[in-house]
Order: structure tokens, then C-alpha cells, then sequence
């Protein structure tokens, strides 16, 4: 067995010429720290014991800690000993490798959420009762949505954790761990008729991206980093976004990295070459978000111009014209949504700023199912009803799993089912057509 038992307070002696056995002397150590050390193991930190009962610790040790060596199933305890805090910020948040966007919303779960109620606590010491705690205490402070999301950040952080064999298991594995869950929703698609009153209430400059949510399925982001000549013939080809990284612009992938064609009806590229007549595209230069490199520094990332098809009047900017989501929702999307009668009027609140002077805020009622991506809910819903398969649906919406399809948009499908009972009513009363050459036989 590898590793050996070190005593550091005494060494061989002479031999006794009585006795015939070793001697023992004490070293310069005597008395002074932990006595027994363990050493030798591969992969292994030396462990030292106190005197007492040490020797006995220290052989219980060298034989465990060699044993699950050699399996590779060794847990250092002295590793699971660091807090959450230190082991999230000092090794897990730095190298974790997640886009920038992705990283940027986890940051308020994971610092405001997760470490001020459990942060204090060592790693080995998170069990299921300390989840519960923590699940308690946060849910005081945020809805059950933000809470979802914390539970499966502070999972993941745990995950690290026993991969990196600090923990031998990850607590939030037990089985008698639920998951909070979100109350299920129907995605929601809106009538013909608030499309049309929703996009006259938006500026001339923007009712065309309104085209490209609901005849194409674009996401927003989508939808402002679209370019004319990303369309040919019925296809528009996918293959950007614009994105928001702590304030700054920047073009991207298309989410999860899944570039896509999307349908283009003659109309909407009627739509498209009509705006681009009346206010021509700009092109556009900002940084591009590579997601196999998230934590490239932003000075450092390539830069990407494209002839955007949208933009805002002020094309001088840093942003060169480039639509950020934020001040499009604020000062179009949402006063549009109110003038059309989908949204009540907002409410105005003082708000004292850090300076001391008050300022004026608009508090909004604005419903997540109100998002722009009510748009693409509806496209979806459009689709549908004209019986397009599910899986066609996917491709178009960039889903890499038609169920994910199925199950968001099955709502949307209430025809279907009448359809069957219909053809099976025809079957059962003769009405059916027969098979080529065969008679239909009459059901008695």
C-alpha cells in the first residue's frame, strides 16, 4: 500500500544492546505541534494528527486515502472544508465558461441569492437541511421564477464542486430534494387585430421589425441585427443578434449558437424592400461575442460591420445606430402597447438619485407574455393553424428539440383533435374513402 506513518517526535536509536531493540530519541520537534504525519500517497496532501488517539487516526487515514486512490474515488475533507463564498469567487466564477449575457444575468442570482445566506458555510457542511434553510430564507425576497433559477445555479456550483473532489456528492442529487417549479403558462399569441394596431403605435423607423417577428419567428435581438441581404429567395438566413453586455453593444450568435433559415413570405421581403427605400440600411461595426471564447477581454474581441436594415436616427453614436433592447422596450415598445390599449397607462413614482436631486420614474405594468416575444408566439400560432408539422415549426424557430416545440405550443393545435374525431366519424358511418383497389366494407 503506498504512503507510510511519519512520527515526527521521535527517530530511531541505537539498538539497545540488552534488549536487542531500536531505541527511540526525540527530535527538535518534541512537543511541539501535531505528532503523526501521513505522506507518500500519490496525488495525496500529507495530513498531520495530534498526539493523542493520532496514531490510530493516522493509520485509519493512510488506509482509506490509499484505498479510494487507487479506486479514484478519494475525497480530501481538508478541500471541502473552504466556504462557499471563497470557493465561488476565488475558483468557480472566474473560470466559468459561459457567454457573456448568460454570465452577466447569473451574477445577481448567484451574489444576491445564494452566498449572503449560505456563503459562510464550508462546502462539506451543505447537506439537505441547509438547502432548505436557504430555500426558505430566499424565498422571502424573490419570486418563485428567480428562485428556479437560483436552485439550479447554486446545483451547479455544488456539481463543481464534487467534480473538482471537493464534496463527494453533490447534495442537491438527493432524491428527496424538490426542485421548485414555476406555475405552468400558455405561451400567448395575439390577434390579427392588435399586431396590426401594436405596430402603428410604433415609430415609422421600427414597424418593420414587427414584420420580421411575426412572418419570420425573429427574436428581438434577431429582428435588430437583421440585414437586407440576409434574405434569399423564401429564406432568411439567421446568423446573428444584437446583444446587451453590461450596457455595451454587440453582435452574436443567434441563441444557443444555432444559426437557422426562416421562412420569408413574398410579402414580408415586400415589407423589407420598402423600409430599406425609405430609410436606407447603415452599416454597423460592434464587437462579436465569440461563445467559444466568453471570457475574451472586450478591447480584444474581433470586430464584425453589417448592413443593418433597422437602426435608431442617431447613427454618429458609439453604437453607429445599432438598437439596444433596453431603450427600445422603454421608449417604443412599451408607450406603443399602451396607446394600442394592451397595456394600462404607467404610473409615475419620484425617485431621489444619488446626488440628492429627485427624478421621475415610469413604473410600468408590463406582463411578461407582453414582451416582443409575443411576436414570435404568434408566428408560431400562425404556423399551426395553417397545419404546418411540429417539427417543421422547430427548425424555423431554431429548436433543437421539436418536443420543447410541441409541449410550448401544443395549445396552439385545437383543431387537430376535432380533425380526428371528424375522420374517425366519416370511417365508422361508410363515408370513407377506400383503399385503391378495394371495396370499403360496411360496418354492421
Amino acid at each position: 500500500m503506498a504512503g507510510y506513518i511519519e512520527d515526527r517526535w521521535y527517530r530511531k536509536g541505537p539498538v539497545d544492546p540488552k534488549t536487542k531493540k531500536p531505541t527511540r530519541e526525540r527530535t527538535d520537534r518534541y512537543g511541539k505541534g501535531k505528532r503523526w504525519r501521513v505522506a507518500g500517497i500519490p496525488g495525496v496532501r500529507d495530513r498531520s494528527f495530534e498526539n493523542l488517539e493520532g496514531e490510530r487516526g493516522a493509520k485509519n487515514w493512510l488506509k482509506t486515502a490509499a484505498t479510494d486512490t487507487t479506486r479514484g474515488a478519494f475525497y480530501d475533507p481538508r478541500d471541502g472544508s473552504m466556504l462557499l463564498d471563497e470557493y465561488v469567487r476565488v475558483h468557480w466564477w472566474p473560470h466559468l465558461r459561459q457567454p457573456p449575457t448568460t454570465k452577466q444575468s447569473m451574477e445577481s442570482r448567484v451574489f444576491k441569492h445564494i452566498l449572503p445566506h449560505v456563503g459562510h458555510l464550508p462546502l462539506n457542511r451543505i447537506g439537505f437541511d441547509e438547502i432548505r434553510a436557504w430555500q426558505t430564507r430566499a424565498e422571502q425576497d424573490i419570486d418563485v421564477g428567480t428562485l428556479v433559477v437560483a436552485w439550479r445555479h447554486f446545483s451547479s456550483i455544488m456539481q463543481a464542486a464534487h467534480k473538482a473532489k471537493r464534496i463527494p456528492v453533490n447534495p442537491f442529487r438527493d432524491p428527496d430534494l424538490k426542485a421548485p417549479a414555476v406555475p405552468k403558462s400558455k405561451a400567448k399569441a395575439w390577434e390579427h387585430e392588435t399586431v396590426v394596431a401594436v405596430r402603428r403605435e410604433v415609430a415609422d423607423r421600427y414597424q418593420v421589425l414587427i414584420d420580421l417577428a411575426v412572418a419570420a419567428g425573429l427574436r428581438q435581438g434577431e429582428a435588430f441585427g437583421f440585414a437586407p441581404g440576409d434574405i434569399e429567395g423564401e429564406v432568411i438566413h439567421v446568423t446573428r443578434q444584437i446583444i446587451v453586455v453590461r450596457g455595451k453593444l454587440a453582435f452574436a450568435p443567434p441563441k444557443g449558437n444555432k444559426e437557422r433559415d426562416a421562412p420569408c413570405p413574398p410579402e414580408l421581403a415586400a415589407a423589407v424592400k420598402a423600409h430599406a427605400d425609405r430609410f436606407p440600411p447603415v452599416e454597423v461595426t460592434l464587437p462579436w461575442v465569440d461563445p467559444d471564447r466568453p471570457s475574451l477581454a472586450w478591447e480584444s474581441r474581433p470586430k464584425r460591420t453589417v448592413r443593418l436594415l433597422v437602426t435608431t436616427s442617431r447613427t454618429t453614436g458609439k453604437n453607429g445606430g445599432a438598437l439596444n433592447r433596453m431603450t427600445f422596450d422603454d421608449k417604443q415598445w412599451k408607450p406603443a402597447l399602451v396607446r394600442a390599449g394592451v397595456l394600462p397607462a404607467p404610473a409615475f413614482e419620484m425617485v431621489m438619485g444619488r446626488s440628492g436631486r429627485a427624478w421621475k420614474r415610469i413604473a410600468w405594468e408590463m406582463p411578461r407574455e407582453d414582451g416582443f416575444h409575443a411576436l414570435r408566439h404568434t408566428f408560431a400560432s400562425v404556423v399551426l393553424a395553417a397545419g404546418e408539422t411540429i417539427t417543421q415549426l422547430a427548425a424555423w424557430l431554431g429548436h433543437s428539440d421539436p418536443a420543447f416545440t410541441l409541449r410550448t405550443y401544443v395549445h396552439f393545435m385545437p383543431k387537430s383533435g376535432r380533425r380526428a374525431i371528424q375522420a374517425l366519424g366519416r370511417w365508422l358511418s361508410g363515408e370513407a374513402e377506400s383503399a385503391p383497389g378495394e371495396e370499403a366494407e360496411a360496418v354492421p
